[in-house]
């Protein structure tokens, strides 16, 4: 049977994960504008987890102090880190993927690779 390796890279999980959520909460979709998932928006303090496609635009980075992301976007919506909601989500995620590679180990992530050949293994990794 012919190997099949596949990589799939969630990019921005958590910021889409709490769009969805908003949008169904009558709000507005967080990837649409300059948007960021990470610390604490009125201390200013923590890290870049996520970010919206205009943010990265406006030259927001993942990783980086939320201090410093706010500096180049004074308008740029953060919203705290929802580990919870990401968890939920991961499940699902790594459910479809199991639903191609039965075999699968999951550590916490936003991407998976698998292989597949008869019995795939689908195995989380950690991308930028």
């Amino acid at each position: 049977m012919e190997r099949l390796i596949f990589h799939v890279d969630v990019n921005s999980a958590y910021l889409s994960w709490e769009a969805v959520r908003r949008i169904s909460e009558g709000g507005e979709d967080l990837r649409l504008v300059p948007a960021v998932i990470g610390g604490d928006p009125e201390k200013r303090t923590g890290v870049v987890l996520a970010k919206s496609i205009p943010a990265k635009k406006l030259g927001v980075k993942t990783g980086e102090p939320l201090s410093a992301a706010l500096r180049k976007c004074p308008d740029l919506i953060v919203a705290r880190p929802d580990f919870r909601l990401y968890e939920k989500n991961s499940k699902a995620f790594m459910d479809i993927c199991r639903s191609y590679a039965p075999r699968s180990r999951r550590p916490p992530s936003t991407s998976a690779s698998a292989i597949s050949a008869g019995q795939a293994i689908c195995i989380p990794t950690r991308s930028q």
